[in-house]
């Protein structure tokens, strides 16, 4: 009875913080399935024990509010387990990009300014070994036995699980999440404890999460145990296996980036599976193909939700379920959310008209509190309110959205600009096309030369030099790419966007 009642205290006292937020609706219903994984099923209840075994023992190491715990780690329930703990005794949480370099992986972890190192022994245990050498000053904790540093699971058992009063204030900073991956070095976003005032998901049912929890999944499966659901959590993408999962634990939420959702369209079980419990599809990161989102509203139903977001500001803005039925709007991102503010302006910070492109700026509630360590870098992107997203895009009359791609994707060619949209749009015109993304390189004269990737349906056939000319049919010579790459699957990182640097290797 005490515990209940020390449970319910923790809610009250921290329920303006998401960290808060996830504390509060684990205790609400302590019985309920929170976690399936692997087979394994792991109750709310038993899960926040396990968060303040956690808590106590990275107590017990030496960290505190203001510390910082970098984890590299795959999808496992302990890594939710450590995030919240760390959170909880007021520490900052790192989480490097598991699929990059690990130079990049290094200097994530020196920028966050790591006290302690958490790692997965058995995926990323070589990994771990180069990052910690860069890391003298650091604790090293593993999430199992291993030959280097400390098992924090072995720590954490014989800790009490009676509730660990917050160590946090909610102008502390939570998390660094890290960006900008695909087009250069990794930038550190910091987010404050502090939640902005966007509500919880009203139907929390049940979450599949396939995707890394150091992207925008892990967000979504925090707050679906907030609202009281449940998160079927998958080590990796697999198209027969989310789509089993689907209909065995009758999932009603699952993000899936286009170049995944367009996987679980491909795959042959898709016609006999029992996909009606699905109530939202989940899409973001790159330009998806109108017709393959006809096709998936076809075959799944009225259940896309498409969200255009940024790691600097969250979510701005959303394509409805009901909208992809208006094949009009499967070219644009959706309308802002109510709380969020979009303009768009010209090269000299001029407010454009309906129509015209210039750069998408954005003011919401769930801006970040700027770069960690980049004063100089926050305040080029943040002024007045106001974040510089680099996207270029345009607003229609009706206030929707098209995202046409980043400022620094853009090609000059003899003077005039082309956009990704350009040269993406007409290849996924092409009935034999189903992904598309343009790239650029830079020759030996310093010139920018466009090039294109794309992958084609099963069983269709078509060359480069046919696309190329395609291409130049519907939009004229200036925007046919130099090269065209036919390939079985587009690169992509972790967080579901185009690996630019990859495609780029494959031109020389």
């Amino acid at each position: 009875m005490t515990e209940a009642l020390d449970r319910r205290r923790e809610g009250r006292n921290t329920s303006a913080t998401l960290t808060g937020l996830v504390l509060a609706g684990l205790a609400r219903d302590p019985d309920r399935v929170a976690i399936r994984c692997e087979g394994d099923v792991l109750t709310a209840g038993q899960m926040l024990d396990d968060v303040h075994r956690c808590a106590r023992a990275l107590l017990e190491s030496g960290l505190g509010r203001g510390d910082c715990v970098t984890v590299l780690a795959g999808n496992r329930p302990e890594v939710m387990v450590v995030r919240l703990a760390a959170n909880l005794i007021g520490c900052r949480v790192a989480m490097p990009y598991t699929d990059r370099p690990v130079a990049d992986q290094v200097a994530m972890a020196l920028d966050a300014r790591t006290t302690a190192f958490v790692f997965d022994p058995e995926c990323f245990g070589a990994t771990a070994a180069r990052i910690a050498a860069a890391l003298p000053a650091a604790r090293l904790l593993a999430l199992g036995p291993a030959p280097l540093g400390e098992d924090l699971l072995r720590l954490a058992a014989p800790q009490s699980p009676r509730p660990v009063a917050p160590r946090f204030r909610p102008d502390d900073v939570m998390a660094i999440r890290f960006t900008g991956g695909s087009t250069g070095q990794p930038k550190g976003v910091q987010r404050y404890f502090a939640r902005p005032p966007r509500p919880l998901p009203q139907d929390a049912g049940r979450f599949l999460l396939c995707t890394a929890l150091c992207h925008g999944g892990g967000t979504t499966a925090d707050l679906a145990l907030a609202a009281g659901g449940s998160v079927v959590l998958h080590a990796s993408f697999d198209a027969a296996a989310v789509l089993e999962a689907v209909e065995r634990h009758r999932v009603t939420r699952v993000y899936l980036p286009p170049h995944l959702l367009h996987r679980v369209l491909d795959h042959p079980d898709l016609d006999r599976t029992d996909t009606s419990s699905l109530r939202r599809v989940s899409y973001t990161g790159c330009l998806p193909s109108p017709e393959r989102l006809a096709e998936a509203t076809r075959r799944l139903g009225a259940v896309l939700h498409q969200t255009y977001s940024l790691t600097e500001c969250g979510p701005v803005t959303r394509l409805l379920p009901r909208e992809h039925l208006d094949p009009r709007l499967l070219t644009t991102a959706g309308r802002p959310f109510p709380d969020v503010e979009v303009r768009v302006l010209d090269d000299r910070g001029r407010l454009l008209d309906a129509g015209r492109t210039g750069e998408i700026c954005v003011r919401s509630p769930t801006m970040m509190a700027g770069y960690w360590q980049n004063p100089e870098l926050t305040a080029q992107v943040l002024q007045g309110g106001w974040l510089s997203t680099g996207d270029l895009g345009h607003l229609d009359r009706a206030g929707f959205l098209s995202v046409e791609g980043r400022r620094d994707a853009m090609v000059v060619v003899e003077a005039r600009n082309v956009f990704p949209r350009d040269v993406e749009g007409p290849l996924l015109a092409h009935p034999a096309v189903r992904d598309a993304v343009m790239f650029s390189t830079v020759d030996r004269d310093r010139q920018r030369c466009l090039h294109a990737a794309v992958t084609t349906a099963p069983g269709t056939a078509v060359s480069a030099e046919q696309l190329r000319r395609w291409v130049r049919e519907l939009n004229g010579p200036l925007c046919v790419p130099r090269s065209v790459l036919v390939l079985p699957r587009i690169p992509v990182t972790e967080a579901g966007k185009p690996d630019l640097g990859a495609l780029r290797t494959l031109v020389g």
